[in-house]
Formats: C-alpha cells, structure tokens, sequence
C-alpha cells in the first residue's frame, strides 16, 4: 500500500548515490557473474538487516529465482522457490487489468461514472461520487481521500475484528473533503481501487475474488498466486511467510503475522495478493513484454502518459519512471504492516526483476526501509548493466 511518489523519490536517491561506485565493476559482468553477487547481496543482507529475501529475474534468454534467509524465525523455516510472499500494491495492477479485460467485454466503460456500477448508498456518500469516473479510479485521480490516512482505521485493525468488511472501509472515507476536483490532478488513494473490486462484483456473474482468479491467475496458470480477500480460509496459503514489523516496538523484530494476513483480507482491490516472486515477475512479463493479458488498445489505456506529472508518473495500475541513465521502469511496488515487493519491468533490457522481503515499517523513517532500497538499487544495477 506504499505511495509511488515517495518511492520513486527514494529509488531515484538511490541510484544516484551509488551509480558511479559501482560503473566500472558491473559493465564487466556477465550475467551469469551477476546473478552470484546478487546471491550475495541477499546473503550479507539476511544476516542483520531482513528475516528473508526472494529475487526473480526474467528475460528473453535467462530466468531465476533466488532466497535467503528465513520465512519463520520462530521455526527457523527456509526460503525457497515456492516461498509465497505479500506483494500489497503491485494488487493494483492485477485489478485494473480485471478492469481492463470487462472493459474489452462490453462490461465497464472506462469514462462512464460510477454511479452506473456502484449503490447510490455508496455514491451518495462520498464527495464527488456521483461524477467520478472509473477511468479516474483507476489513474489515482479522483479526489477521494484515502481510508489509510484515518488514523482510526489502524486502531480499528488492532483492537477490532479482522477482516473488516467492506461497508467499515467505506465508512473511513464517507462525507469527507475531496482533495480536489476529480480529474484536476494526481494524487495516489487506495481506497479508489477497493471501489474498482466492488465495479467487479457489480457487473459480473461471480465476485471479484473469483474474476481475478479464474481470469488472471488461473488462465495464466500462476500455480504461486493467491488473491485472498473473499478468500474463504481463515489461514494464510501453503508457504505464505510469516510476516515481521520493526516498527510495532521500537528497535524490535515482532511477529506480527496474524495482524497483517486480517489486515490484507480486509483490503479489497487495493491489496490482497500473496505470491511467489516468480510469478509476480511471470505476471508483469506477460502484461508488458508478451502483451498476453490485455489488448494492444487497452495496455495502451494503463500506459498513457502523463504530462501533468513528468517522467514518474502513475498510469492504470502501472506506476512509470526513469532512473539516472535513462532506463525506463515500468511496473508497481506494494509495502505494508510486515512485507515489501518490487516488481518493475525494464523495457530497454527486455528484463523483468521482483523483490520481496517478509519484514517492513510503518514509520517512514525507519533505517529498515532505506536498507531495503539500497539492496534494491544495487541489485538492479547489478542486473541491468551486465552485458
């Protein structure tokens, strides 16, 4: 549920500090020599910094997944190829192409209102409601304020029954003050893509659990993905981490596994997906590289720039930016109570790279985040400049 702008400004950050200490070093890799110190990385990084990390790579002429460290401390349980990992945000993207492919079957227009698709007791309820469109939803310009940002919705979490409802969801965002007029300007808001689930739910035969599933997941035979809200378990799927927070108590590493499964149950839409990073990185492949799962017209739709927010920018479920040499990330990350995923495609490479952690912090300035940006730079530079 991390917030793309201040993500991009760290990465960017990010490249820029250690761009140049590591030029001459990495353009004299193979990939093959790559992949060992990137295996390193993740070795040096489970020692202090992370319980456990996986990494998969694709590209047109190698693949591989790498791990380390533990997905229980408790159990002192391993990593491995099937380790399935909270991947939070990168949801979104799995959302907005079940929106897409209704949109391709005459089910959605993407300019139509809400209110077409939605009760007027939840149109009538949020500022605006009656003139959002789905297409605003979906690009992050709306103008609804974001539940995450109700600090009784996270006093709720902890002290109250999970997973919460949806119609409790929409309660943390009914009668509020639109940031701005919808369509006006950018602002990133997940309570716009729990709204995008509810248009699935509406305008299909089956609940948006089960559209995901049976239209993304299953028909791409992504055999390591789980969406789970409406999911009908009250346990984590086979080989989901335990998930960590290093920010619960202070200076401390808390097992807060059974909080963070309630709490992505709860979040429809806009969370819900548990993984492998090999099918994360499977998944983007086939949405960017193979084209596979949407039609030429509506990838275009996710990709569509804009001019209003430069060269980071948010499309449809698809975040877009470039780092310091030019190179074009396309793609989304996700972060929450005890986890953290990247999963960006690299067009210029043709190379595909996902990231996930089973630790993470509610506090911005926790040194655990910046840690993890800073492995996440050196990877892919480590990757992307390998010849």
């Amino acid at each position: 549920m991390k917030q793309f702008t201040k993500l991009t400004i760290a990465i960017s950050i990010l490249f820029l500090t250690f761009s140049c200490s590591k030029e001459e070093e990495n353009n004299s890799l193979t990939p093959d020599q790559a992949k060992i110190k990137v295996q390193e990385l993740i070795n040096n990084a489970v020692v202090n910094d992370f319980p456990g990390l996986s990494i998969s790579v694709k590209s047109n002429s190698y693949n591989y997944t790498l791990f380390a460290g533990k997905t229980n401390l408790t159990t002192n349980a391993n990593y491995t190829t099937n380790t399935l990992n909270y991947m939070h945000s990168i949801s979104k993207t799995f959302t907005a192409v079940a929106i897409l492919k209704l949109k391709e079957q005459g089910l959605i227009n993407l300019n139509s209102t809400i209110n077409n698709y939605l009760a007027p007791t939840i149109c009538n309820n949020i500022t605006n409601g009656n003139i959002i469109t789905v297409k605003q939803l979906l690009n992050m310009k709306s103008g609804i304020a974001d539940y995450l940002d109700d600090p009784q919705f996270f006093i709720d979490a902890q002290t109250g029954v999970l997973p919460m409802p949806s119609s409790q969801i929409l309660q943390y965002v009914y009668n509020r003050p639109a940031h701005f007029t919808p369509g006006s300007q950018y602002e990133y808001s997940n309570i716009n893509y729990h709204l995008l689930a509810l248009i699935i739910d509406s305008v299909t035969n089956e609940n948006h659990h089960d559209y995901i599933t049976n239209n993304i997941i299953n028909q791409y035979d992504l055999t390591q993905t789980f969406y789970v809200p409406q999911y009908s378990s009250t346990t984590e799927p086979t080989n989901t981490v335990s998930s960590y927070s290093s920010s619960i108590i202070p200076n401390q590493t808390t097992d807060i596994s059974d909080l963070q499964f309630g709490i992505v149950k709860s979040s429809i839409g806009d969370d819900g997906i548990i993984a492998s990073t090999n099918d994360i990185a499977k998944f983007y492949k086939l949405l960017l590289q193979d084209k596979t799962l949407v039609n030429a017209t509506s990838l275009a739709e996710m990709s569509a720039p804009d001019n209003t927010l430069g060269q980071s920018y948010y499309g449809m479920g698809l975040a877009f930016y470039r780092i310091p040499t030019g190179q074009l990330a396309i793609g989304h990350n996700g972060s929450g109570a005890g986890a953290a995923a990247e999963a960006w495609y690299f067009p210029e490479k043709g190379i595909t790279i996902t990231l996930a952690t089973n630790i993470w912090s509610l506090d911005d300035n926790d040194p655990k985040i910046f840690k993890f940006y800073q492995l996440w730079d050196n990877i892919t530079k480590l990757i992307l400049e390998a010849k």
